[in-house]
């Protein structure tokens, strides 16, 4: 494996755990979702200075390449980060709630996977699938 394919996996693992250390150390009294405005602020101002520095195209030039994925995913993202804050102020472990929401999400994914994007199915797949719903179960006993 190289270091291209590795990086951004690596990126992702450490800014998840961060992501659920800081989500969890939100303060309570907080409005959730003023605490998600002051967090988009700062991904706006660190987005467009990584635009400014990557692209040599124009703002409006980019903008026109970009549809309603790119919206949904601003709508999901809102849900997904305001869901794990409430997850946590309701007295969620940070031990269990992402651990759960992950194995949840992976077995969706990979129903989805095979139904939509006709991804291959095996025999390994179908144990982590069963693995997953069994942690599932005894994370919760």
């Amino acid at each position: 494996m190289n270091i291209n394919y590795l990086t951004p996996l690596l990126v992702v693992i450490i800014c998840n755990v961060c992501y659920h250390l800081i989500s969890k150390s939100i303060s309570g009294t907080t409005n959730t979702f003023i605490a998600l405005f002051i967090t988009y602020g700062v991904a706006c101002l660190i987005s467009a200075f990584g635009f400014l520095v990557t692209s040599k195209n124009y703002f409006i030039t980019e903008v026109t390449k970009v549809n309603v994925s790119n919206v949904l995913l601003g709508l999901v993202v809102v849900g997904i980060e305001g869901g794990y804050i409430l997850m946590y102020r309701s007295g969620w472990e940070i031990s269990k709630g992402s651990l759960i929401v992950n194995m949840c999400v992976a077995i969706i994914l990979l129903i989805v996977g095979i139904l939509v994007f006709r991804d291959g199915i095996t025999i390994k797949k179908i144990i982590g699938v069963a693995l997953c719903i069994i942690g599932i179960f005894f994370i919760n006993k």
